[in-house]
């Protein structure tokens, strides 16, 4: 398909510069694309508004609540997380029982910025990948377990945290 935007064509030079794969839509200006994380893989999908100048990046996990309880502690640590993010949200799809992860940016010229498109979708993949294991938990919790999980002391548990990159820095 041939972009029919500027910005869709700085998306798609953006995926190709990265080697990323990813599958076009077609009629729309929209890919998809997977990546492994280090707890989860992420599925996610970019589209582009051309009119706006935007982009935005969705991921929704392939996890689903299994009833109620579970839906409305996973909210909660949904409603905890955002305070801590200053990019992007989580969000529940209430009816599906899932967790999504959004981020858009609105560029002030057509064609936008590739480092920004790259930077949505680093985003995207770490965001989804700092929560699962932390909904994994919430998620295989019954009962009196899943009423009294502490969901701030579980935000804080650092061996949930995957490795910090190491820079890639040539000594002086």
């Amino acid at each position: 398909m041939t972009p029919s935007s500027e910005l869709y064509a700085t998306v798609l030079s953006v995926f190709a510069e990265e080697a990323w794969a990813c599958q076009e839509v077609s009629g729309r200006e929209v890919v998809r694309a997977g990546f492994e994380a280090h707890h989860t893989r992420v599925d996610l999908h970019v589209q582009v508004f051309s009119q706006l100048a935007a982009v935005s990046v969705v991921s929704e996990s392939a996890r689903t609540c299994p009833g109620p309880a579970h839906r409305e502690r996973l909210a909660e640590l949904v409603m905890r997380v955002n305070e801590t993010l200053t990019v992007g949200n989580f969000e529940m799809n209430w009816d599906a029982g899932r967790l999504v992860f959004r981020v858009t940016n609105l560029f002030p010229t057509p064609q936008g910025d590739a480092g920004l498109i790259r930077g949505l979708v680093h985003t995207t993949v770490g965001e989804m990948d700092r929560i699962a294991p932390l909904e994994a938990i919430l998620l295989g919790a019954e009962g009196a377990a899943l009423a009294s999980l502490d969901l701030g002391a579980l935000l804080r548990r650092e061996d949930l945290l995957p490795p910090a990159p190491v820079p890639d820095v040539a000594p002086s």
